[in-house]
């Protein structure tokens, strides 16, 4: 059925992020998405409107609709009557995840090659570069933070504002399933070859072997990038 804390106080573990440009019922589902991506909320966690809409100190309307888009994505299940819960991940759904955030993300590479501007290129290949200084160096902290960097870069400059929505509107449930999913980094031998012929790749605006390299790593890249931060404006 899901589990219930006793005497939780969500006042500590929900606030509201500054108002900026967005709706009431956006920045709350901002709030409970980061929330179930980050641990705050746990899997199985049951989720009641009328104790958050409290804790927040507005009316349950903008806490609803918040919930019904994460149900719609995945992140939180309802059972009429009985439960609002945030949904589990297994290790087969982390897997699917996966599989299909590398799929777009190569989509995206694909796109992005044959369509940025020579300078847009020169920054993306200079993100490759400092994933492959991570990779040389062993780093594997500083190869998942520039990845992320790289696919994020990659997907923002595909020139294709359906693929960017679709990502952006998804980036909460990618983020959380792909922390999940298990990931072997390789070693910086099996990489190092991969890793330069996608340079060269990229250089030379051969899409086709882009993508086709990049799925070569897809474990990595796939994992470490997308679903990260990424802006539907952007």
């Amino acid at each position: 059925m899901g589990r219930e804390r006793e005497n939780v106080h969500w006042e500590d573990i929900l606030s509201l992020p500054a108002s900026g440009q967005h709706s009431l019922s956006d920045r709350v589902h901002e709030e409970l998405s980061a929330a179930i991506v980050d641990g705050r909320l746990e899997a199985g966690e049951q989720l009641n409107d009328k104790a958050i809409a409290e804790a927040l100190g507005i009316s349950r309307t903008p806490v609803r609709e918040a919930l019904r888009r994460l149900t719609v994505v995945g992140l939180v299940e309802v059972a009429a009557s009985r439960y609002t819960r945030v949904t589990e991940v297994t290790p087969e759904q982390a897997a699917s995840t996966l599989e299909y955030a590398v799929l777009q993300a190569g989509n995206a590479l694909q796109l992005a090659v044959g369509r940025m501007r020579e300078t847009e290129l020169t920054d993306a290949v200079a993100l490759l570069d400092r994933m492959i200084e991570a990779s040389d160096r062993d780093d594997a902290d500083a190869l998942v933070l520039s990845s992320r960097e790289f696919v994020v870069f990659i997907i923002r400059h595909a020139g294709n504002p359906f693929l960017t929505r679709v990502l952006a509107n998804e980036n909460a449930v990618l983020e959380r399933d792909l922390r999940r999913a298990r990931v072997d980094l390789g070693t910086p031998e099996q990489r190092r070859g991969t890793y330069r012929r996608l340079r060269l790749a990229m250089l030379t605006r051969d899409a086709d072997a882009a993508e086709r390299l990049f799925r070569v790593q897809c474990g990595l890249i796939g994992a470490a990038g997308v679903g990260f931060a990424i802006d539907a404006a952007a």
